[in-house]
């Protein structure tokens, strides 16, 4: 039991690094695409 209590652990920690990666990486691609549509306006 407490070997799947540490392996849930493990799984939910890589699981929240992977959420802050594609967090960062859709902030990145939004910005990019609100600067893209900004420069179009000009």
């Amino acid at each position: 039991m407490k070997a799947l209590a540490d392996g849930y652990k493990g799984i939910s920690f890589f699981v929240q690094i992977n959420i802050d990666r594609l967090l960062v990486a859709l902030t990145i691609v939004g910005a990019l695409t609100v600067a893209g549509w900004l420069v179009s306006l000009l």
